[in-house]
Parts: structure tokens; C-alpha cells; sequence
């Protein structure tokens, strides 16, 4: 039955075709035609529901190719920059770049999941890539925590911990509180221009990444955009181990 009608709605296809090379059809046997094809996919769902599916496997075949070429041209700005924060192993085999902003709620959710990744895979590092995109505040905490890491990495990790764990958007008045908290006067840190130029750095990548929000996770083959759930990114660790 399936058949009978792929093939009634391939008959269908290839006269409309013929109808626009050839215009051998009048406007009833056009009209026909339309109905014909609208009947086989009322009746028969299945049929787009199929082809839906190809081509969201085709677009993402396509979406996955064009990563793979944009990752090979900054490979080296994503994985092997000093200047960014890790944590995991810094030797590890597999290294996966990380892009996030203190005023995220999603990425106050995927923050977590990450740390422990690092914790229970000693073959993993990540690179911290903040990029301060939703406004004045995500660039203030941004500021304060990269010179933290500048001149007091012991601590990088906690205020970074902290600063995540604020439920809600942060505020100057909050993100102030944070480093008092951890025992950090953010008036003797050091907004130079080293921390200037790794946000900018950070931002111009994002960009020519093509993403558009955080968290996205970046792995040397593949982009994963938005939240990643903990099994999902462990699934993909594992293939790559």
C-alpha cells in the first residue's frame, strides 16, 4: 500500500514537473495534480514526517562540515591560548574549550556539570573562554575574575564557583560581594590591558565561531550549542577517549 501511493505521489511530482518544462497541462489537470499530492499526504503523514527527517540529517551533516572547517581555521586560538584559564588535566589528551558568561542562567547550569567532568576524567582539560555578551555587569565579574586569575590563581576557581552560583543576574553591588566573600579586594586587581585584550580576544572568537549565546561547548571536531546536558557530553568524551 505504502508503495502504491509513494509511487501515485511520484507520478503526481513528475507531472507537475513536466507541467512547468512542458505546459502541457490545462488549469483543471493542474489542479488535479495539487489535490492528488494534497490527498497522499493527508492521508499518509508519514511521508513528510520521512522527509522531514532527511533533510534535518542532511542540514546537520552540512552544519557539521562547516564546523569542522571553521574549528581547523582557529584550532589554535581555541585550545593552545596560555592566557586562558583551564581546569581538568592540564596535559590531558582531549582538550575542550568552554564559552560562558557569569549572567547566563543556562550556563549556571552547565558550569557544574563541566567541573565535575573535569573531576572524574583525568584525560580532559578545559578552556575557560569568558565572553561577557549580556551587558555591563557580565563584563564587570568578567574583568575581576580573569585579573584574579592574573595574579591570584589559587583563587580563580572559587570566585568562579561563587559567581556562578548567584541564582538570577548579577549586579555590581552582588558581583562585589562575591569576591569579598572569597577574601579578594577587587580594588587591588588589576584591569590591564592583558585582561582587556583576552575578553576582546574571547568575544572576536565567539563571533567568528558563529555562535550567538552561551554556553557552547567546543570540542576539536564538533560545536555544541546552548546547554549540554551531563550524559550527552560524557557520550561524546567517551568516543573521543
Amino acid at each position: 500500500m505504502k508503495k502504491t501511493l509513494t509511487l501515485t505521489l511520484t507520478s503526481a511530482l513528475m507531472l507537475g514537473s513536466f507541467n512547468l518544462n512542458a505546459a502541457t497541462l490545462d488549469d483543471t489537470q493542474k489542479q488535479e495534480v495539487k489535490e492528488l499530492v494534497r490527498k497522499t499526504l493527508v492521508e499518509n503523514p508519514d511521508i513528510l514526517v520521512e522527509a522531514m527527517n532527511e533533510l534535518r540529517k542532511k542540514e546537520m551533516a552540512a552544519q557539521q562540515q562547516s564546523d569542522q572547517q571553521i574549528l581547523s581555521a582557529h584550532s589554535k586560538a581555541l585550545f593552545e591560548n596560555k592566557d586562558n584559564p583551564v581546569i581538568g588535566n592540564p596535559n590531558a589528551k582531549l582538550t575542550i574549550a568552554y564559552f560562558t558568561d557569569y549572567n547566563c542562567q543556562y550556563c549556571k547550569r552547565q558550569d557544574p556539570i563541566l567541573r565535575k567532568i573535569a573531576e572524574e576524567y583525568p584525560n580532559i582539560k578545559i578552556v575557560i573562554k569568558e565572553t561577557p555578551i549580556l551587558g555591563p555587569a557580565s563584563t564587570e565579574a568578567t574583568q575581576y575574575s580573569l585579573a584574579t586569575y592574573n595574579q591570584q590563581k589559587s583563587k580563580y576557581t572559587a570566585i568562579g564557583h561563587r559567581l556562578m552560583s548567584k541564582p538570577g543576574k548579577h549586579d555590581s553591588r552582588s558581583i562585589k560581594a562575591a569576591f569579598k566573600a572569597e577574601g579578594i579586594d577587587v580594588d587591588k586587581l588589576d584591569i590591564n590591558t592583558a585582561v582587556s585584550k583576552q575578553i576582546n580576544d574571547n568575544l572576536k572568537l565567539f563571533q567568528e565561531l558563529g555562535l550567538r549565546g552561551t554556553p557552547a561547548i567546543v570540542f576539536p571536531d564538533e560545536m555544541l550549542r546552548g546547554y549540554t546536558a551531563e550524559s550527552a557530553l560524557k557520550e561524546m568524551i567517551k568516543q573521543r577517549n
